[in-house]
């Protein structure tokens, strides 16, 4: 082992004492790059090269210590169940339904009937010239080899309110509404979002969000929207990821209100994420540990049947964790196909928050068209159909208007949701 690889860190985040300083056929699986766009998986299949020795070293953690659910807001979901902009990947262009591997004996895993499947236009995707190689995806330079060991949570009470309801995910600041708080909340006022997903901070910088999160969440919550903060990492450092994602949960702003939660998008090889059951579930761990009872999400690839039968940890993330919510871009399958199935497995484990394709792969030599407003409209009626706790998208800076009218005129309750008075002095905590 290199004697110069870091064994030691800063814990005082973590400790809690305070922040520290369709060409068709074939199987088809796309990803989308750090810049949120998405190309072919087999464009980058070298690029998997650069994890796949240390991603063998997978512990799985136990499932003692999970969390009480909260009879709060209809959920109606026990927790308790034993144990994919932000990079996105989408669901392949097929969807076999194979036998899930490993979940508990659930009440019902099959995904209840949908309508006659909408009409996608542009698909099939004729086929494209072969895209230019691209650049190996940034990662840490140095491997961090030495880990703690992977234990089971303390128990705590989840509260999933926040996730109910329709959202929107922003990836780049400057190009949601020119970054004005104001506006964006306008706008999510009138389409009807009960939070916003922002991202705040990833392995490269560290917590960069602060000023964003000081303009925006005290206008949210007097509108009466959350905001789930998220991060991307890379996993290289478990333990100095979670560093870092403990600065935005210890982040307060002026007026001392905070995130209502963390979502931490668990990349694979392809974006340069060093992912392993048990770099995932060390990550996780510390990051429930400061966490406390609030809320924690897993933003994760769709449980295809490869990812489901053993190719991707959810069962080393379903202890640490309120919900997943898996990033479900349907280029030319059924939406409401992709929502149902993906809701029937994952919520075996934990409960589900959807994330919806409000994008086109025009860039990638994909389907030219965005997603239209029927396409919006099954997705979110399968998705609620099925149980998901809500719905969210994947972008707002690339969304259309024909989208954002589709999500506008869905109607998605969000149970017990009350506006907060603005005026009201805020509490230091809001689960």
């Amino acid at each position: 082992m290199d004697p110069s690889l870091p064994r030691t860190h800063d814990l005082r985040g973590i400790a809690g004492v305070g922040p520290p300083s369709a060409c068709p056929g074939g199987s088809r699986e796309w990803t989308v790059l750090r810049s949120g766009r998405i190309k072919r998986s087999w464009d980058v299949g070298s690029v998997v090269l650069v994890a796949t020795a240390v991603a063998a070293v997978a512990g799985v953690a136990g499932t003692s210590g999970a969390p009480a659910l909260a009879a709060s807001n209809g959920s109606g979901r026990s927790a308790n169940r034993a144990a994919s902009p932000l990079a996105r990947p989408a669901l392949a262009s097929t969807r076999p339904r194979g036998r899930p591997a490993h979940p508990p004996t659930p009440t019902t895993t099959t995904p209840p009937a949908t309508p006659s499947p909408v009409s996608l236009a542009g698909c099939p995707v004729p086929p494209q010239p072969p895209l230019p190689a691209s650049p190996p995806p940034w990662h840490p330079a140095v491997l961090v080899t030495s880990l703690p060991p992977v234990t089971a949570p303390a128990p705590w009470t989840s509260h999933v309110a926040t996730l109910t309801g329709k959202g929107m995910w922003i990836w780049e600041w400057a190009s949601t509404d020119g970054g004005d708080a104001g506006a964006i909340v306008q706008q999510a006022v009138s389409e009807g979002l009960h939070q916003l997903w922002v991202r705040v901070g990833d392995s490269m910088n560290g917590f960069y969000g602060a000023e964003e999160l000081d303009a925006l969440v005290p206008v949210a919550h007097a509108h009466g929207i959350d905001v789930i903060a998220w991060g991307f990492p890379y996993l290289w450092d478990p333990v100095g990821d979670a560093a870092w994602t403990a600065q935005i949960l210890h982040w307060r702003a002026p007026d001392h209100q905070q995130v209502d939660g963390y979502s931490a998008d668990i990349e694979e090889a392809t974006e340069g994420v060093m992912l392993s059951a048990q770099r995932a579930a060390v990550y996780l761990e510390l990051v429930r540990h400061v966490a406390g009872s609030r809320l924690v999400v897993a933003t994760v690839y769709p449980p295809t049947d490869a990812n489901w039968d053993g190719g991707y940890p959810y069962q080393a993330m379903a202890p640490y964790v309120d919900a997943f919510a898996p990033m479900v871009y349907w280029e030319c399958t059924d939406p409401g196909t992709d929502a149902a199935q993906d809701v029937a497995r994952l919520s075996t484990l934990r409960p589900v928050h959807l994330i919806g394709q409000a994008f086109n792969l025009a860039s990638v030599g994909g389907r030219t068209d965005s997603p239209s407003g029927a396409e919006i409209a099954e997705f979110l009626s399968a998705g609620r159909r099925a149980g998901a706790l809500g719905a969210s998208f994947w972008v707002w800076q690339e969304a259309t208007p024909e989208e954002w009218a589709a999500l506008g005129g869905f109607r998605w309750g969000s149970p017990g949701f009350r506006p907060r008075d603005p005026r009201s002095t805020p509490t230091a905590s809001r689960h």
